[in-house]
């Protein structure tokens, strides 16, 4: 009996240790946000954490090859992740502070977190390795049947937490889940001593879940939850609303004129009407909180908006909290935006992608053959804008300056403006790529918005947006340009 119980023990540790892994991207998320280097200080601080596990339990069950000693190990694991509710985003918060490199600010993070019920999980495979050996020749046979089933439990456990406990549950209540599925598997060890202290082992780990029930946060937050994509926040403070995914603000909503202006970048988006006054079918790509569909289907009743957005919970919450209403004139799509574009034949006058973050980027949304394909999709005339997020000159512009250079490549001209009043170590800069070989002067554009605003465009401020016109100081000759080969976000965002 003792060799399916000990099976048992390995396949929910290898399901646990990769839950947490994978749960763990998402306590990181909200201060480092989701970028190659969060991942691979993730991943490396994990297999550390398995060097290291198997090493020390390779020493520990030598002498002392008992259930009971792998029970309390694996106790002592599930202590340190019930600590991780509480105390985990007060680690995460205060080294984010600390450390502006978010490499080195990741990496700490997950040693100080996870390294230590990494390491103690790990060694459950050289104890139910030597526990389930008879003989010396069935060593061989007992490793290949421990680590297969610790493998499948680690394959259970990824798709277990991507594809259902993430979408269905917040991150701290997984992090309790995985706590109380430890004391499980502790549990299960320790039952083969039944014994008063195995019983008061399980007793003492299950009074720290009790413990570790989080507390209640100070703001007024009116949603969190785990999405496939984020972690997201809905608060509310004064007269306004905000959405929030990971660390990066979305959507600012007056709730004394919902359907009015957010965020000062989506002011902007008004300047297309300068590059094609006949602007009727529009497409928007990344909803957020839905500001700029909204406001669009409101102040011009002469345009449609297809809104495309790929995370259903966005969708849900723009539509419950953000007063995004879908009908006639605003039609929601649940899709990833490049592959939406691939997939249709319709063309649009206008096509907004808001879908970039300050700190991670999907980098098929930068490339060359994304913006062929997105040139493909507009009209004669029609208007890509572009929200990007960075800097417009100085050390660390290479994202943008890329992103400019590879727009130019695709479209016969590119208008940039950088949004008034950003500062800090990232801006908002609006990029607008027109479908039409006729060149536009800034002089030519200060005299259209002069005339259009207030009217036409409903903005009586339009003429004032083209103060923050970039495009005669952007230099593209130290940047490449970005293809679906290599587009290396990451790297112009985080190093240069």
């Amino acid at each position: 009996m003792q060799r399916p119980l000990l099976l048992l023990v390995a396949f929910l540790a290898g399901a646990i240790l990769m839950a947490l892994e994978l749960v763990g991207s998402r306590l990181l998320a909200p201060y480092f946000g989701g970028s190659i280097f969060v991942w691979g200080s993730l991943i490396g601080v994990f297999l550390a954490a398995l060097s290291i596990g198997y090493y020390v339990g390779g020493k520990l069950v030598d002498r002392w090859p008992s259930t009971g000693v792998l029970g309390g190990i694996l106790l002592l694991s599930a202590a340190f992740v019930f600590l991780l509710p509480r105390y985990g985003h007060v680690v995460a918060d205060s080294i984010s502070l600390r450390y502006e490199d978010v490499r080195a600010g990741s990496l700490i993070t997950c040693m100080i977190l996870f390294f230590a019920p990494g390491a103690l999980m790990a060694v459950t495979s050289p104890f139910v390795i030597r526990l389930t050996t008879r003989k010396l020749d069935e060593v061989g046979r007992a490793a290949g049947a421990v680590y297969a089933v610790s493998t499948i439990g680690s394959i259970a456990g990824t798709l277990g937490t991507a594809f259902y406990l993430i979408p269905a549950l917040g991150t701290k209540k997984i992090l309790i889940l995985l706590g109380a599925a430890l004391v499980v598997t502790g549990a299960l060890c320790l039952c083969a001593l039944r014994n008063r202290t195995s019983r008061a082992a399980v007793g003492t780990a299950l009074l720290m879940l009790l413990a570790s029930h989080p507390g209640y946060a100070k703001e007024r937050v009116l949603l969190e939850r785990d999405s496939s994509y984020h972690r997201l926040f809905v608060t509310e403070e004064g007269h306004y609303r905000w959405l929030r995914a990971d660390n990066i603000w979305h959507t600012q909503m007056d709730l004394r004129d919902p359907h009015g202006r957010g965020l000062p970048y989506s002011d902007y988006v008004d300047l297309a009407f300068l590059f094609n006054p006949n602007i009727r079918r529009v497409l928007v790509i990344g909803l957020g909180g839905g500001t700029v569909p909204k406001r669009f289907v409101r102040d011009y009743p002469q345009v449609t908006v297809d809104a495309v957005e790929i995370d259903p919970a966005v969708i849900r919450i723009a539509q419950r909290y953000f007063d995004v209403k879908p009908g006639a004139r605003l039609r929601m799509h649940e899709a990833d935006g490049r592959r939406f574009l691939r997939r249709t034949k319709q063309q649009w006058d206008m096509i907004l992608l808001d879908a970039y973050y300050s700190d991670t980027v999907p980098f098929f949304l930068t490339t060359r053959e994304f913006f062929m394909i997105a040139k493909e999709r507009l009209t004669p005339g029609g208007v890509l804008v572009n929200n990007v997020v960075g800097q417009a000159s100085g050390p660390r512009s290479k994202f943008f300056r890329s992103v400019y250079k590879t727009m130019r490549e695709t479209f016969p001209q590119v208008h940039a403006f950088q949004v008034k009043g950003s500062g800090g170590a990232w801006v908002n800069i609006e990029v607008f790529a027109v479908n039409a070989s006729r060149s536009f002067s800034l002089a030519e554009l200060r005299q259209r918005a002069l005339e259009l605003q207030g009217k036409l465009v409903k903005d009586d401020r339009l003429s004032e947006r083209l103060d923050g016109y970039v495009s005669q100081t952007v230099r593209t000759g130290d940047v490449l340009i970005l293809t679906d080969d290599y587009a290396p976000v990451d790297k112009l965002l985080h190093l240069w």
